[in-house]
């Protein structure tokens, strides 16, 4: 994932926090760039209540994405869970995964 976890982890909390407070399997989607230049990772807009519900939610982020800078992407599943990725012409890969609210970097 992020070579900035602490980055990460502050969104989270800071996003979760502003929402109700999710069960212990509660399910994020979450985009970080993996290759190009940084920005800050990219959370979905809903917390989802299994790893398939949020798989649209990893359809809908790439495809935010991808609107938003550009480029393409694809989806294709990766252990057990959807996975994405949108390609931008400002040279920025960016994942689209789910994350198990178990699954967070700890503070």
């Amino acid at each position: 994932m992020s070579s900035e976890p602490a980055e990460l982890t502050d969104l989270l909390e800071t996003t979760v926090a502003n929402t109700l407070t999710p069960a212990p399997d509660a399910y994020l989607v979450v985009a970080e760039v993996i290759h190009g230049p940084h920005v800050t990772p990219r959370l979905g807009d809903n917390l989802y209540c299994s790893a398939e519900c949020a798989e649209h939610g990893v359809r809908e982020l790439v495809d935010k994405l991808i609107k938003e800078e550009g480029g393409s992407g694809f989806l294709l599943p990766h252990e057990g869970r959807m996975i994405g990725c949108a390609i931008t012409p400002g040279r920025r890969m960016w994942s689209v995964q789910i994350l198990a609210r178990s699954e967070l970097p700890a503070a």
